[in-house]
């Protein structure tokens, strides 16, 4: 009788903890941004599941693929991704400098850069020395891939960089968090004369499209010159994508300079139409000069790596204005459009975004070996591991927080 009574109390009172730690997480927080937060994680799920089947490789399972997707259907994909991509990565970049003010506020220079250590270093180092490695040799190492021994081949050695995967992100945001953090405490361990609002002569100015315009612009010079170093989608010294340092630092340093004007709540207006302006006329005016450099022959892999030619300098020029614009413009666009529940947005999901991040690609690489077997069109494989790609992303990463203690704290 006791065995028969107690199982459903139990476990709706488990249950009933595991809500109410979710409604207490969710409280205070902006809406928007965990709304904007799941559909970019989402899309760069998605992003990769159909890369696992291209002949780009633009995804680990690529390597080794069995099947490939048709010309037009990569000429599509590719159509697609490269726009988005242009503008993901820094929109996410936006978002950590606008939230990290408030938190390093709250918590302090030296806890704030713990916190950070916790729950980015310590997925970062498990991820790119322990995890990631292991699952591609023995994903590479049956099919004949990997054919030295596992630390030359995917660890690291002369020739390659340690492959980081798309865990780039989180320890590219871990160093720039831990050099805020650390003039953070610079900065307050100066002697203060006054308030700071009156040694700086006033409140804050706004920020205006002609400072966005000077961003960019500097963006694009650093952009050039950095890639003569660190070529683009090259894996030099560390995979952290330095090739795409100069607007990664940008849009989080705008970030954190704009949460004190309260970006974080409502961009103005008028900088929203001026920035949507800004990445029309950029779209337009890459997409024109890159379909020059194709009809001229000038457009080759060097065009992407970098280099002393116009080719590399309007690729700089054209992605570093997007890169500036359109996360500003779409950021603006979202607290106009995702600041209200949506629903297939709960808080759970909200809550594993980050999870199912880290966890993509063990989800995905998982689903797309256990379809290797089957006679499937590429198309059709590459839609099943998208879709279960994110379905399993948020649910593993879900089962991990709710259920395994260390990992709410990291995750």
């Amino acid at each position: 009788m006791a065995g028969s009574g107690l199982g459903p109390v139990r476990g709706s009172v488990t249950s009933s903890k595991r809500q109410s730690t979710v409604d207490a997480w969710s409280a205070g927080r902006s809406v928007f941004v965990d709304n904007l937060k799941v559909l970019l994680i989402a899309a760069i799920i998605i992003g990769h599941g159909f890369g696992s089947y291209t002949s780009t490789e633009m995804f680990a399972y690529a390597d080794v693929r069995e099947t490939t997707l048709t010309t037009g259907a990569e000429v599509a994909l590719i159509a697609v991704i490269v726009p988005v991509g242009l503008f993901m990565i820094p929109l996410l970049f936006l978002l950590a400098g606008l939230l990290t003010p408030r938190s390093l506020e709250h918590k302090g220079p030296g806890p704030f850069a713990r916190d950070r250590l916790w729950r980015l270093g310590v997925p970062f180092a498990v991820y790119s020395f322990l995890l990631w490695p292991a699952l591609l040799y023995a994903l590479y190492r049956p099919l004949g891939n990997a054919t030295q021994s596992y630390w030359r081949e995917l660890v690291g050695s002369r020739e390659e960089a340690l492959d980081t995967g798309y865990l780039w992100f989180v320890g590219d945001l871990l160093l720039f968090s831990l050099v805020y953090a650390g003039w953070a405490r610079l900065r307050r361990a100066r002697p203060s004369r006054g308030d700071p609002v009156e040694r700086a002569g006033g409140p804050a100015r706004d920020i205006r499209f002609v400072h966005l315009l000077a961003l960019a612009a500097t963006v694009a010079l650093l952009t050039f010159f950095v890639r003569f170093v660190f070529p683009f989608d090259s894996q030099k010294y560390v995979d952290l994508n330095l090739y795409q340092w100069p607007e990664c630092i940008a849009l989080f340093a705008l970030g954190v300079t704009a949460a004190s004007r309260r970006w974080l709540t409502d961009v103005p207006d008028r900088l929203r139409r001026h920035c949507r302006t800004g990445t029309l006329v950029s779209a337009a005016a890459f997409v024109a000069a890159l379909g020059f450099a194709g009809t001229g022959e000038a457009l080759d892999q060097s065009t992407w790596a970098g280099g002393w030619h116009w080719p590399a300098f309007v690729f700089a020029v054209g992605g570093s204005a997007l890169a500036v614009f359109e996360p500003v413009w779409l950021l603006a666009e979202a607290q106009r459009h995702l600041d209200r529940p949506l629903r297939w947005v709960r808080p759970v999901v909200s809550r594993s975004a980050y999870g199912a991040f880290i966890l993509q690609g063990f989800v995905l690489i998982g689903i797309s070996v256990i379809l290797r077997p089957v006679g499937l069109p590429a198309e059709v494989k590459a839609l099943l591991v998208a879709a279960g790609g994110v379905a399993g992303s948020f649910g593993l990463a879900w089962l991990l927080v709710s259920r395994v203690p260390v990992m709410s704290r990291i995750l």
